[in-house]
């Protein structure tokens, strides 16, 4: 087999959930302060920007102190790569209107509010560039607890253009809420970099499948998504959180109800070119 040959072999079986989610970087001004991941759901207004809110806040999610314990900073500006035909593009926005950082950018969830560890930006549509929606329609499945599920995203921030994937299982029961919020726990051995991450279930081609009281045999890979993840629960345990698609579902319809929301405009430039001035990039 010739090289090019073996090259679009491999090609063709690369997974499409591996570039489904988008590595994403954290910067106050030019400096970065941390990495993690991200992806896209759609919405009658457009692409919405999913990923967990302490990622864009910079702070710890229930203590409220800065992430960043080098310069105590947060970010003001998000930039994220996503595969275009030929090359990786890396695109950014920020994530305020203003210089004082009262007027965030994203959306919360409209019941729960802060107490939800995940935010949505609508984006305004993004040309050049690859990106796949995660599907928000209700899942047929009842997964109990011990299934297998896989983590999607970039630990440690290893971002070779595709995911990586973290195996874990179920590990309280999914149909109730870990601490009364729509989330609920998983065994996995997540690290940092991972915050953000798509959380699926899948079946094999030959995995016996049961839809409304009956077996059947998927006869191909049958991909399932089950939520976003946003880390372990703390340091010294592999249990981590996941939040319910019912979150997802819950922002989106709350952003196509909104009859004011500012959609981001995203400037991009090309991978060789990803250091650059913030001035440039936002104006």
């Amino acid at each position: 087999m010739s090289e090019n040959e073996n090259d679009k072999k491999m090609k063709g079986e690369i997974n499409q959930n591996s570039i489904r989610v988008l590595y994403i970087e954290m910067y106050f001004n030019d400096i970065n302060l941390a990495s993690g991941t991200a992806f896209f759901v759609n919405s009658s207004k457009g692409p919405v920007f999913i990923t967990n809110r302490h990622n864009l806040t910079g702070c710890h999610q229930e203590t409220g102190k800065p992430l960043d314990t080098k310069n105590l900073a947060v970010p003001n500006n998000i930039r994220f790569r996503v595969l275009g035909s030929h090359e990786p593009f890396w695109y950014a926005f920020d994530l305020y209107k203003d210089d004082d950082f009262n007027e965030p950018i994203w959306i919360e969830h409209p019941q729960f509010g802060s107490s939800i560890d995940v935010a949505g930006i609508l984006i305004s549509e993004i040309s050049n560039a690859i990106h796949l929606f995660v599907n928000l329609e209700e899942d047929w499945h009842k997964w109990q607890v011990g299934d297998r599920v896989h983590v999607l995203g970039f630990p440690f921030g290893l971002n070779d253009n595709f995911a990586i994937w973290s195996t874990g299982y179920i590990a309280s029961e999914p149909a109730t809420d870990y601490k009364n919020l729509p989330s609920f726990l998983i065994d996995c051995r997540a690290r940092p970099g991972q915050s953000g991450s798509l959380v699926i279930a899948r079946f094999k081609p030959g995995d016996v499948v049961k839809y409304k009281d009956e077996l059947y045999q998927a006869k191909t890979e049958m991909v399932h998504f089950i939520g976003i993840y946003s880390g372990r629960i703390n340091k010294e345990s592999d249990l981590g959180i996941v939040w319910k698609m019912d979150v997802l579902r819950d922002l989106v319809a709350a952003i196509e109800s909104h009859d004011n929301l500012p959609e981001v405009q995203c400037a991009y430039h090309r991978l060789q070119i990803y250091f650059f001035r913030r001035r440039e990039l936002i104006g």
